[in-house]
């Protein structure tokens, strides 16, 4: 049988599409990837975290409908833990629905038809024995989950009442030997993903800090990256360790969420614009390069033009390299979607506009500073001749030559709107 996995969302979506991929083949099926024609099955990992991201999962499964009417249509992921989805699975002609728990099981429900998903599913999911091994579709980077749940108590999230408020971990051993083999594989960046990867071992009396340091000692020709971190957990243990191991690249995701302190105190975020600086500014006393990414939302019921004003000066103080912005989405069963003082549509719209071109602009003169400097590339593809890659700062680099899969040293010698142009001064850079 063909089946065709596709995935919305998150890294650790695309862990867990690996997952169900490698289950699937070691079963003995066919294992296409996207909208591919001649699939008799798709298998859409969806994902809930905005109201936007849900209209594209609907429009998704529309379209596989339309694309291939006989096909078998199976929906996992966390669109489909959402209490009110129910209701839209039959009209959207969904044959399956599968839960997050029942979808790492997936063996055991392909022929069925109907619903199956368990609504507090992480009270009885154990991710340690998630590991994939053989599956990894892109050649140059792998995703490793090692943590789900979280325990914060964010007013507008719902993904922690859909991926569950218990911290579950993978013992360290059981990461290091999934890494390993990836590495034996010639994956040559392991991305650390969790959905609070900052909460990682508070289940079982370790933390990030020590699962790094162990990561970093395993022998090949590999570098770690961080997936996202929440302020609050870069504790100065976990700074000592990622900016002292060479593995482990001088590039953070943090998410900001906002730069104003009245909006993050709202938010229900355990940190203030202040305290993020303070993080960042730590960083950077070791690396002045150190990049940083984020995500930021615009239009949080009650932000005043004040507090929009101060998200921009802290995005120009910060000097992100990029920055995600979105507008605040009402969630079911949140308690920013009961706030007061929500902000109308048009001024969430020209707020985010306003932003993404001001992150832009900073984003531009981050990149400036580094011209002249030399990194290291991990080259992904060749396209007209030109080699193209992420460096350690996570810069995307268009480069003169490469070989895909392969490190190269180079020499950033402009900027463009995407990213850096460079040349190379060393064809192969081994990252050990």
């Amino acid at each position: 049988m063909r089946v065709s996995v596709i995935t919305h969302g998150c890294k650790m979506n695309q862990y867990e599409s690996e997952l169900i991929i490698e289950m699937l083949e070691n079963a003995g099926y066919v294992v296409l990837y996207g909208e591919d024609q001649g699939a008799e099955v798709y298998i859409l990992n969806s994902c809930a975290v905005t109201g936007e991201a849900e209209r594209k999962v609907r429009q998704a499964v529309r379209h596989l409908r339309k694309l291939n009417p006989d096909a078998k249509i199976i929906l996992t992921g966390c669109y489909v833990q959402v209490p009110r989805a129910i209701e839209e699975y039959s009209s959207l002609g969904v044959d399956l629905v599968l839960g997050n728990l029942e979808k790492k099981r997936i063996l055991n429900f392909i022929n069925e038809v109907g619903g199956y998903f368990n609504s507090r599913y992480w009270e009885e999911d154990d991710i340690s024995f998630e590991i994939v091994e053989n599956s990894v579709t892109e050649r140059s980077r792998a995703f490793v989950k090692v943590e789900d749940g979280c325990n914060n108590g964010c007013t507008y999230c719902v993904i922690r009442s859909l991926r569950g408020t218990r911290i579950r971990s993978k013992p360290i051993e059981v990461v290091v030997k999934e890494i390993e083999k990836l590495v034996s594989k010639r994956h040559k960046e392991i991305v650390i993903t969790g959905l609070n990867l900052g909460k990682y071992g508070v289940d079982l009396g370790v933390n990030l800090a020590e699962l790094l340091q162990k990561i970093a000692s395993i022998e090949g020709d590999f570098r770690i990256r961080l997936s996202s971190i929440n302020p609050e957990d870069l504790t100065d243990e976990l700074i000592k360790v990622i900016t002292q191991e060479e593995r482990i690249c001088n590039h953070l995701h943090i998410p900001a969420q906002s730069g104003s302190t009245s909006v993050l105190r709202r938010m229900g975020r355990n940190y203030s614009a202040e305290y993020f600086i303070e993080r960042v500014n730590k960083l950077r006393q070791i690396d002045p390069f150190f990049s940083i990414t984020t995500d930021i939302m615009v239009g949080f019921p009650g932000e005043t033009e004040e507090e929009f004003k101060e998200t921009l000066d802290f995005v120009r103080t910060i000097q992100f390299s990029k920055v995600h912005t979105f507008r605040y989405s009402q969630r079911p069963n949140t308690h920013a979607a009961r706030f007061e003082n929500q902000v109308p549509g048009n001024v969430k719209k020209d707020r985010a506009e306003i932003l993404i071109k001001h992150a832009d602009n900073v984003a531009n003169e981050y990149r400036k500073q580094l011209v002249g400097k030399t990194t290291v590339v991990l080259v992904e593809g060749v396209q007209n001749g030109i080699a193209y890659g992420y460096d350690e700062y996570y810069l995307f680099h268009e480069i003169n030559t490469g070989i895909i899969g392969e490190f190269s040293k180079v020499k950033i010698c402009s900027v463009t709107n995407e990213g850096v142009v460079s040349k190379v001064v060393q064809k192969q850079a081994s990252n050990e």
